[in-house]
C-alpha cells in the first residue's frame, strides 16, 4: 500500500473574489472531510467555478474604470 506524504500543498492565494476564495477554501478543508464527502465537495466548488466564469464580465461593479 502507498502512502501519500503528509504535506500541504501551495497555499492558494486570495483572487479578490468572494465566491471564488470560499471555494477554493473548501478545497483547503478537503483532508478534513470524510472521503465519502469528497465527491459532494467537488461538484458544489465546480458549480462555483463554473458560474463565476460564466458570468465573468457581467458585474458592472467589477468593470473598474482606470
Amino acid at each position: 500500500m502507498t502512502t501519500m506524504p503528509d504535506e500541504a500543498g501551495p497555499a492558494v492565494e486570495p483572487t479578490g473574489h468572494a465566491e471564488i476564495d470560499e471555494a477554493l477554501g473548501r478545497l483547503d478543508r478537503l483532508d478534513d472531510l470524510e472521503i465519502s464527502n469528497h465527491a459532494e465537495q467537488f461538484d458544489a466548488i465546480h458549480g462555483v467555478l463554473r458560474a463565476s466564469l460564466a458570468n465573468a464580465g457581467r458585474d458592472p461593479a467589477e468593470q473598474a474604470s482606470p
